[in-house]
């Protein structure tokens, strides 16, 4: 049964607070997310699903806090699909892709991504579901437990349903594709604010050696490296749509959702038995670009995959843009430090640089941006 055979599906969408300290990157990520967040609750409502926001409460569990939301949401209702959706997800999906999004049918969960979820929508028996969601831990790991409870899975197979907005990084390159033919291009107000955003220092809001990256992947001499959380597919892509030749090591995925698993990873290896500076050298001399998910080695280093253990956000935010001066975290500064004095480009970011970020980049490295 498709959706336009029963109730809309009612999404609950993550509504981001305003807390952050004006001038931070913190500020400028849940600037950009309130905006994300609203376009994406306007689209959502156009293909008729209902929207509630998801606001922070407070508590420290994904699973109890989206499930008594959820409830309380569907109380009276004769909805029989719920779904999730992070502040920052979906930003280039297409709206053909958004409505097979919200067309479960009873007893399956359609998600963005199987293993890490980041938006997702369930049918069936909800009771059923919310009460397997009330134990999950994070987002990443809705799917996964619906699963264990049941219900069949799809991931949307859309080449930008991995895109979400969770750094100040990721808006960098939401900003990149905004001038890139072919993508989806965000509603105005959102595009407004990427082009007037402020980094810290008065930057502007532009994705870090992104020339340099591009050179290198038109030249057939040349060898990139990239590193963490690569989706499968993404390896094939690279082969056939970049000129050099491409080194991956993929380590982790789905980290997020993983239960109960100790993050483990041969590059953070390589950093805790010499150090960040030896390992940003010996990572140049494998490559002569190099993109790096530095939250793989935050969570091996850290023995956990809990954002909470890993350096401040602030301090992430800043490695990404090689901010040294605001590191306090020593191994990250020296290695932001590192990366930044090599003569190899270093792009440090999260799992939407190694994912979706990646067909970005290539695609600026064609079209000249």
């Amino acid at each position: 049964m498709r959706r336009g055979e029963r109730a809309a599906p009612l999404v609950l969408v993550v509504d981001p607070p305003a807390t952050a300290v004006f001038g931070t990157y913190e500020a400028v990520l849940e600037s950009g997310q309130r905006l994300l967040a609203t376009e994406l609750s306007q689209r959502f409502g156009a293909l008729g699903a209902a929207v509630v926001p998801l606001r922070p409460d407070g508590a420290d569990h994904w699973g109890r806090w989206f499930a008594t939301a959820a409830r309380a949401a569907l109380a009276g209702s004769e909805v029989d699909a719920v779904g999730y959706a992070g502040a920052g997800s979906l930003a280039l999906l297409p709206d053909d892709a958004l409505d097979d999004l919200l067309s479960p049918v009873a007893g399956e969960v359609v998600a963005n991504n199987r293993f890490s979820a980041d938006a997702f929508v369930v049918a069936g028996d909800l009771d059923r579901a919310l009460t397997t969601l009330d134990a999950c831990p994070t987002d990443n790991a809705a799917v996964r437990y619906l699963e264990s409870a049941g219900f069949g899975a799809r991931a949307l197979t859309s080449p930008w349903s991995r895109f979400d907005a969770d750094t100040p990084l990721d808006l960098a390159l939401l900003r990149l594709a905004t001038r890139l033919p072919g993508i989806r291009r965000p509603a105005q107000p959102v595009t407004a604010f990427l082009e007037m955003a402020q980094l810290p220092g008065g930057r502007a809001l532009d994705l870090p050696h992104v020339a340099e990256v591009g050179a290198v992947m038109r030249d057939r001499s040349a060898q990139l490296l990239v590193s963490g959380r690569v989706p499968a597919g993404l390896a094939a892509y690279l082969e056939t749509e970049t000129a050099c030749r491409v080194r991956l090591l993929i380590e982790e995925r789905g980290m997020r959702s993983a239960r109960d698993e100790r993050p483990r990873s041969v590059v953070a290896a390589l950093l805790h038995r010499s150090s960040p500076a030896e390992l940003v050298d010996e990572l140049a001399r494998m490559a002569d670009a190099v993109i790096l998910d530095t939250r793989v080695l935050m969570a091996a280093l850290a023995g956990s995959s809990a954002e909470s253990r890993w350096p401040p956000a602030e301090e992430r935010f800043a490695s990404d843009f090689g901010d040294g001066a605001l590191i306090g975290t020593a191994w990250l500064r020296e290695l932001t430090d590192a990366a930044a004095a090599s003569s190899t480009p270093f792009l440090f970011g999260g799992h939407t640089l190694v994912s979706d970020g990646m067909r970005l980049l290539v695609d600026a490295a064609w079209h000249g941006r």
